[in-house]
C-alpha cells in the first residue's frame, strides 16, 4: 500500500510537470509564434547574473544594448575603441539564439568629446564613414540590424540641427545609409525616433514622408524604430498607430517597436494600471496583427533599473517586471494573449 501511495504521488507530481511545461510556450516563444521577435535592451554585463539572464532568455529573440554601443562609451578618445562589452553581448547573443541589434551608429547625444560642430564638411564625412567601417567590418554578420541614425527629427518636423546636420548637411543620413550598405549589404539598416508613431502628427509625418523620399531615390533603408516611450497621462490613439504603421507597409518598410515602456505617475499607480495594461496589450496585438511590425524591444525589464524617474520625476512603474523583478500582471496579461 505504501509503495502505492509513493507511486501515486510521483505519478501526479510529473503529470503536474508536464502540464506546466506544455501549458504555454515562454514569452519570446509566443511573439515568435505571433510573427514579431521580443526584445529587451541590456546593460553591460548584466546577463553574469543567472536570474537576470534567465529573463532575458525566456523573453528575447532580440536584445539591444543601452549605452555600451553609443559614441562616448565606446569610443571615448579618437584612438581608443572599447570593444569588450559589445563582444562580451554578441557572443551572449549568439549562445542562445538572439539577434542583436545596433543602438545607435548617430545621435546628437551621448557623443564623444573629440566629436566637433568646428568640423569641415570632409572631416566630418571622413570621421563618419570611419566609424561605420570600423564597427560593421568588426561585427559583420553579426548585427542583425542597425539604428544608423537616431532622433533626427524636431517635433515640428524639421531636422534636428545635430552635429552631423551642421557639419555636413541634411543628406548626412543619405550618406550613412548607403556608407553602412556599401560595408554590410546583408544587414538591415533602422532610423529611430520617438513621437513618430502616430498618423497626423507633425513629426511622424515628417519622418514618413522622408523616409518615402529614401525610398524612392533608392537610398537603403529597411525600418524605421517607433521607440514608444509611452505615458498613461497622454491620449493613447492606437488607430493613428495602425494607420501610420499600414502606410509604411505599402511603402515596403519594417517597424520596430525599439524602445517601448509607459510610464505612470507615482501619485495615482492603481488608477492608472489599468490604462498601462490596455496599452501594452494593443501594442502587442497592433504587433501579431500587421506584418510589418518585426519586433517589439521593451527599454529595460525591471523597474528597479528603468530611466524613466530620473528623466520623468513623479513618473515610473513603466516596465513589466516590477522592482523585485518579479512579472506584474500587464506581464501575464500579455503572455496569455500571445499564447492563445
Amino acid at each position: 500500500m505504501k509503495n502505492k501511495r509513493f507511486f501515486i504521488t510521483l505519478l501526479s507530481a510529473v503529470l503536474i510537470v508536464t502540464s506546466l511545461t506544455s501549458c504555454g510556450k515562454s514569452f519570446r516563444d509566443a511573439a515568435k509564434q505571433k510573427g514579431f521577435r521580443a526584445g529587451m535592451s541590456v546593460g553591460a554585463g548584466i546577463f553574469f547574473d543567472k536570474s537576470v539572464s534567465k529573463i532575458i532568455k525566456e523573453n528575447s529573440y532580440v536584445v539591444v544594448s543601452e549605452n555600451c554601443m553609443k559614441w562616448a562609451n565606446l569610443r571615448p578618445n579618437k584612438n581608443f575603441w572599447n570593444w569588450n562589452d559589445i563582444d562580451q553581448l554578441v557572443k551572449y547573443a549568439q549562445e542562445n539564439n538572439m539577434d542583436v541589434k545596433w543602438h545607435t551608429l548617430f545621435w546628437h547625444r551621448q557623443n564623444s568629446p573629440f566629436v566637433s560642430s568646428n568640423w569641415t564638411r570632409e572631416q566630418a564625412l571622413k570621421m563618419m564613414d570611419e566609424h561605420i567601417e570600423t564597427i560593421m567590418t568588426r561585427y559583420k554578420g553579426k548585427i542583425s540590424e542597425y539604428d544608423v541614425v537616431n532622433e533626427m527629427f524636431e517635433e515640428d518636423g524639421s531636422f534636428r540641427k545635430n552635429v552631423w546636420y551642421e557639419t555636413i548637411g541634411p543628406d548626412y543620413i543619405e550618406h550613412a545609409l548607403i556608407k553602412a550598405h556599401e560595408v554590410d549589404p546583408d544587414t538591415k539598416l533602422y532610423l529611430n525616433e520617438y513621437n513618430n508613431e502616430c498618423k497626423g502628427n507633425r513629426k511622424a509625418d515628417a519622418m514618413f514622408n522622408y523616409v518615402k523620399e529614401l525610398k524612392e531615390k533608392g537610398v537603403p533603408i529597411d525600418g524605421v524604430g517607433m521607440q514608444m516611450h509611452l505615458d498613461t497621462s497622454y491620449n493613447y490613439n492606437e488607430n493613428a498607430i495602425r494607420a501610420n504603421i499600414q502606410r509604411y507597409a505599402e511603402i515596403g518598410i519594417e517597424i520596430s517597436f525599439s524602445e517601448l515602456d509607459v510610464r505612470i505617475p507615482m501619485d495615482a499607480i492603481e488608477a492608472h494600471e489599468v490604462v498601462q495594461e490596455n496599452i501594452y496589450l494593443s501594442l502587442y496585438k497592433l504587433a501579431s496583427e500587421e506584418p510589418n511590425v518585426t519586433s517589439v524591444i521593451t527599454w529595460g525589464y525591471t523597474d528597479k533599473k528603468s530611466w524613466i524617474p530620473a528623466e520623468f520625476p513623479g513618473k515610473g512603474n513603466a516596465l513589466m517586471y516590477d522592482k523585485d523583478s518579479k512579472p506584474k500582471k500587464v506581464y501575464k496579461d500579455v503572455l496569455e494573449y500571445l499564447r492563445k
